[in-house]
């Protein structure tokens, strides 16, 4: 009869890292709010010798903005406008003074849209403001018509503004802000809340029968909803070389020097300054059919699952143990598992038996 010979070969198969985390695009849409002090955008009127005129469109409608987000400090680094379309409520813009004359116009339903010309839209990650600056505001459809008579200047005419044909638009003006409010977080994934509020100015000049005729508008707009970012969850064994006072150890090596790579040290549920030996493979009972090996794995369980294999060269591919074998009826072993496992190689093979953490 042939002696059967079984070694153990502990080893760790390769085992990915993580890197920092860091800002994570993701794209969301946000509404205009119906808020008292929000998205109303007072339109002025300003002929010559004449009073203003001034009325206040109300904004809705919903744009999408790509945003930079950090999941660990939830701040945001980028707001960036992909696609800002937004209506206005028609406006009436109306005056007169006695003996000189006066003004009547009407507007349809306005339409505008909100811009990142320059991409990106830089926000300051500390405090969530940014320079609107970086972003427009441009009445871009809708008309704006009636007459205008001024018998000092000799103007008596009707006005017609096609903004689709001359589009009307401006900057943001002053200092913006981007808010986030975390409100659902899972292991790989973290959702917000976002409220976004912009300063809007616009200040263009008409020509009206040879006179020019400044049009503002001012006010602030505010879009919400919520933005959703994936995370990608950081590396177990990263995390545990950290607590070990390992950073930046790998693990295939052996940070401690005792024989047991950092990755099978970490497998096995074990602080990195843990005699690991009490837990490997270790020679058990040999009957007529099999070769009994044991594990006695921590109390607090393991941290990994653990793949039993066998192979006759260790040069060559080992191949998983039937999980008839294992006393857990599982390979790999379930991470989480504690006490003893009996693992038995079939009498007649020859070679060797591995414990790796896939």
């Amino acid at each position: 009869m042939k002696r059967v010979t079984c070694r153990a070969l502990l080893s760790l198969l390769v085992l990915s890292s993580s890197s920092a985390v860091v800002a994570i695009p993701t794209t969301a849409t946000l509404t205009a709010v119906n808020e008292q002090d929000f998205n109303r955008i007072t339109l002025e009127f300003e002929p010559p010798v004449l009073p203003t005129g001034r009325d206040t469109t109300r904004l809705t409608g919903s744009i999408e903005v790509l945003l930079d987000i950090d999941p660990v400090t939830d701040q945001v680094s980028e707001l960036t406008i992909l696609d800002g379309d937004v209506q206005g409520s028609a406006v009436e813009l109306s005056g007169s003074t006695f003996l000189i004359g006066s003004y009547d116009l009407e507007s349809s339903t306005l339409g505008a849209t909100l811009d990142t010309p320059e991409p990106p839209g830089i926000v300051d990650p500390a405090t969530g403001e940014f320079d609107s600056s970086q972003h427009t505001f441009t009445v871009s459809s809708g008309t704006l018509g009636g007459n205008i008579s001024i018998g000092l200047l000799g103007i008596n005419e009707n006005l017609d503004f096609d903004f689709t044909n001359e589009p009307v638009g401006g900057t943001g003006l002053g200092t913006g802000s981007v808010t986030l409010t975390p409100t659902t977080n899972t292991p790989t994934s973290k959702t917000y809340d976002v409220d976004v509020q912009l300063p809007i100015a616009v200040d263009q000049v008409f020509e009206a029968a040879g006179v020019e005729v400044p049009i503002r508008a001012e006010g602030a707009a505010k879009l919400s909803g919520q933005a959703t970012i994936e995370i990608t969850p950081e590396d177990p064994f990263t995390l545990w070389a950290n607590a070990n006072g390992l950073s930046g150890a790998t693990p295939l090596e052996d940070s401690n020097g005792d024989g047991v790579s950092n990755g099978i040290q970490w497998a096995l549920g074990l602080n990195a300054s843990e005699n690991p030996f009490p837990h490997l493979l270790q020679p058990g009972d040999v009957n007529a059919a099999t070769v009994a090996f044991s594990l006695t794995l921590p109390e607090g369980g393991t941290a990994s699952p653990l793949l039993v294999t066998t192979g006759s060269d260790p040069l060559q591919p080992f191949f998983p143990v039937g999980p008839a074998l294992i006393s857990t009826g599982r390979n790999p072993i379930p991470a989480g598992t504690s006490g003893n496992v009996i693992i038995r190689i079939p009498r007649g093979q020859r070679g060797f038996v591995q414990l790796t953490a896939p």
